[in-house]
């Protein structure tokens, strides 16, 4: 799966003629391994997003995603109780 926001100026992803974007437009693509981009006038710049669809279910609810319902509530559980988010110990490898 391929996603571009359009972070400035404006012109066509994807190569379909009269699909314009523009600042702040989200564009989703399909699979295909190359994206075309071609700008109406002057500079044109977006972020490119890609990523392998998990196909996972999605539970959302404001700023928390999780896979299940019940995720989500234990999840909002943690964050009242001030938990949801630890910091983790790392330990370096022996001899640094």
């Amino acid at each position: 799966m391929v996603a571009a926001y359009v972070i400035g100026g404006n012109g066509i992803i994807g190569g379909i003629p009269g699909t314009s974007v523009e600042n702040r437009d989200l564009l989703l693509l399909g699979e295909g391994d190359q994206v075309n981009a071609v700008s109406h006038t002057g500079p044109f710049r977006f972020l490119l997003f890609t990523g392998k669809p998990l196909r996972e279910p999605v539970a959302w609810g404001g700023p928390i995603v999780m896979n299940t319902q019940e995720e989500l509530k234990q999840a909002f559980l943690e964050y009242r109780n001030g938990i949801f988010i630890r910091e983790k110990q790392v330990k370096k490898p022996a001899g640094d």
